[in-house]
């Protein structure tokens, strides 16, 4: 995580993704941070490597990241 950013997040956030990744890997990011408590939305552009998440209630960034390192797709910065 960058320096002085929140640790947790309301509202829609961006992450910008880093490397290549295959569908089976966007679906499963999709509908793991999806069913993650406190996240209404999770919309993620292939293309562009940006993934929006967007919470209705106070969500942890760290627990995004933990599963987008699990699924095998990488965060940059």
């Amino acid at each position: 995580m960058m320096r002085g950013t929140p640790r947790t997040f309301v509202g829609p956030t961006v992450f910008t993704l880093d490397g290549a990744f295959c569908v089976h890997i966007a679906d499963d990011v999709r509908a793991r941070i999806g069913a993650m408590p406190g996240i209404s939305g999770c919309e993620l552009d292939i293309p562009a490597r940006v993934l929006l998440v967007t919470a209705e209630a106070p969500v942890d960034r760290a627990e995004v990241l933990a599963v987008l390192r699990t699924t095998g797709c990488p965060v940059r910065g």
